[in-house]
């Protein structure tokens, strides 16, 4: 699983609705990859805040220009994602 796969399986995951052999996948991949740990970790505290806030939240997946560039801007995968 890339760093993509897991920004695009990112809500099944957290709303435990990700098909087993993806989520052992994805655990894995989130095991071994700093950065996609730290996007968790930060799209957690994110909704946190803003439920904190009383906004609501609308869940959606990341632009795929952001991903594209957040992938781009990691020399140390950028030979695994693409």
């Amino acid at each position: 699983m890339s760093c993509k796969d897991v920004a695009d399986f990112l809500m099944e995951y957290l709303d435990g609705t990700l098909p087993r052999a993806q989520r052992v996948m994805f655990k894995l991949h989130i095991i071994v990859c700093r950065d996609c740990r730290r996007y968790i970790d930060s799209y957690k505290k994110t909704v946190e805040l803003a439920r904190d806030a009383g906004g609501a939240v609308a869940l959606e997946d990341p632009p795929e220009a952001l991903v594209r560039a957040i992938l781009k801007s990691r020399p140390s995968h950028r030979a695994n994602d693409q």
